[in-house]
C-alpha cells in the first residue's frame, strides 16, 4: 500500500499543468461563467414568475381576491 501511494506522490503533473495554463485563458474563463449566468438567468427569472402566477391562481380560488 505504502509502495502505490509514494508512486502516486512522486507523479510530475508539471507538463499537464503547463499545457492547461497555456491552453485556457483568464478571458476563456469568465466568457464561460457569463454564458452559464446568461443562460440560466432566464430560467430563475421563470421560476419565479411561475411561484408568483401560481400564488395569484391559489388566492383567487380560496379568498375570491385576485392581488398582482
Amino acid at each position: 500500500m505504502e509502495d502505490a501511494v509514494t508512486t502516486i506522490a512522486n507523479i510530475d503533473l508539471s507538463p499537464v499543468t503547463t499545457a492547461l495554463t497555456s491552453s485556457i485563458t483568464p478571458a476563456q474563463i469568465i466568457g464561460l461563467l457569463a454564458s452559464i449566468v446568461g443562460f440560466g438567468l432566464p430560467f430563475v427569472l421563470m421560476w419565479f414568475g411561475v411561484r408568483k402566477v401560481i400564488k395569484i391562481f391559489k388566492s383567487a380560488v380560496m379568498k375570491g381576491k385576485i392581488t398582482v
